[in-house]
């Protein structure tokens, strides 16, 4: 079997972080990389948990994909998302190597395949120690902005409660008839919120003379 038709069947593996500006761009450039070689991609998996657990479900999945020989080809953006640390990295790659299977790194330009020459695995090493070390460094930088902002006194995080509702669209639901109850229970907020949201309503719409009212948003405290 020739080495084209051998390594023609590519598995893509990402793992959309915070730090991800785009990872629609990253998608694409794996495609795009694996047309490029003229490889069919027959493995697509987007890991959204975390990348502090080298047991991963998204990634197991493609390891033992390659274990089975369902792909030849194993394609990622970026080195640090097929590992936690420089040796957990190294092992997944291993795998890869023992079942026969070609490994691209698109970021770094890496491209290993299985039996490869030594200088291309001392370059892997090498790249993986560099991957290690950055993740740290914006995990470290990260840590450090979260603790300058809490000594600033700033909140971290959502804010807590449920959000209110829309003016417009708790009196868009009343004019179709909908109860107070039926308002609530559809924008997952309190009677009393939406009863609230609707009276902000009327009152923008009259400070902009947009009409009057809807008739249907009674003043009476009731919860129908």
């Amino acid at each position: 079997m020739s080495e084209a038709i051998r390594h023609s069947r590519a598995g893509l593996y990402h793992r959309v972080s915070t730090l991800d500006q785009d990872p629609q761009l990253a998608s694409g450039e794996m495609y795009s990389a694996a047309h490029a070689r003229g490889l069919e991609v027959l493995l697509d998996v987007a890991e959204t948990g975390s990348g502090a657990r080298n047991d991963r479900p998204g990634l197991q999945r493609v390891l033992g994909a390659a274990r089975r020989g369902q792909v030849d080809t194993v394609i990622v953006w970026k080195l640090d998302r097929f590992g936690r640390s420089a040796l957990d990295l190294l092992a997944n790659i291993r795998i890869l190597e023992d079942a026969g299977v070609r490994f691209i790194s698109i970021s770094q330009g890496l491209d290993v395949r299985p039996g490869g020459d030594p200088m291309s695995r001392l370059i892997l090493v090498v790249l993986a120690g560099v991957a290690e070390f950055e993740r740290e460094l914006i995990g470290e930088r990260t840590r450090l902005g979260l603790d300058k902002a809490r000594r600033a006194g700033k909140r971290m995080g959502r804010p807590r409660g449920p959000r209110a509702p829309a003016p417009a669209t708790v009196l868009l639901l009343r004019t179709q008839g909908l109860s107070w109850r039926a308002v609530a229970r559809e924008l997952a907020c309190t009677v009393a919120a939406a009863r609230r949201a609707a009276q902000r309503g009327q009152q923008g719409r009259a400070e902009n003379g947009v009409g009057d009212p809807p008739s249907e948003v009674p003043e009476s405290t009731g919860t129908e």
